[in-house]
């Protein structure tokens, strides 16, 4: 008995160190920290524009490829080493280039270019995203990916009108008796329903990145519901 338990006693500590090297090297694999250089004299930008509730901030960001043979950036894993030519980076967005406290103005880069370090910078997509003082962690959430052949994937036209609606709140107890809440909204494409409920998550959509150019504008409206709600939520009253 004594031998079946050191048997055992040395598989589950072999079982936890092949645990580790599994977890390390999927580590290794996603985390990229790049170091590129994305300062370009003359961008291309598109804009993505529309309406927002007044007290809300609405920001975007957008993740790139970063490739080339002769790319002199390098991805890192989580030792500090050197993992492979180029990567990916996040660019975020948050000047508001609209005049009217009701309306919003983003400009986004979409053109592939060389950097200074001799990268190919290739943009991936876009995530917008609204936020007031109640949901701080970001209400109707829209994703902008590339469009495929696929079904779920197709384009849509880049005149289509994207619109949020009846973006309300939403407020939970839970077991310890504290709250928290956030905004759901309903989504439309071109006024027809997407959302059979409210999305508290994020919607995508798919376009021909190619056919971005410098007049290129994503109609995208933001809505108040009658549920909607600005003030911030005390999460031990929910008040």
């Amino acid at each position: 008995m004594k031998g079946w338990s050191d048997n055992q006693r040395v598989l589950n500590d072999k079982l936890k160190i092949w645990r580790f090297v599994g977890i390390a090297v999927l580590m290794s694999c996603v985390y990229w920290i790049v170091s590129y250089d994305d300062s370009v004299s003359d961008k291309s930008f598109i804009r993505i524009a529309g309406e927002k509730p007044v007290d809300a901030t609405v920001k975007a960001w957008a993740n790139y490829w970063v490739t080339g043979d002769e790319c002199e950036s390098y991805s890192y894993d989580m030792f500090g080493r050197k993992a492979h030519r180029g990567g990916k980076s996040k660019e975020r967005f948050t000047q508001n280039y609209a005049t009217d406290s009701n309306r919003y103005e983003l400009r986004v880069p979409y053109q592939t270019y060389t950097d200074s370090q001799h990268c190919i910078v290739e943009l991936r997509d876009i995530t917008v995203e609204a936020y007031n003082e109640f949901d701080t962690v970001g209400f109707a959430q829209l994703r902008v990916y590339q469009a495929g052949a696929e079904y779920y994937n197709k384009p849509i036209a880049l005149s289509s009108k994207i619109v949020a609606r009846q973006c309300d709140s939403f407020i939970h107890q839970w077991k310890d008796k504290t709250w928290s809440g956030g905004l759901g909204c309903y989504f439309y494409f071109d006024d027809k329903k997407i959302s059979k409920e409210p999305e508290y998550n994020a919607e995508q959509v798919y376009f021909d990145f190619s056919q971005f150019n410098n007049d290129t504008v994503i109609h995208y409206d933001i809505l108040a519901g009658e549920n909607y709600r600005s003030e911030p939520l005390d999460p031990q009253t929910g008040e």
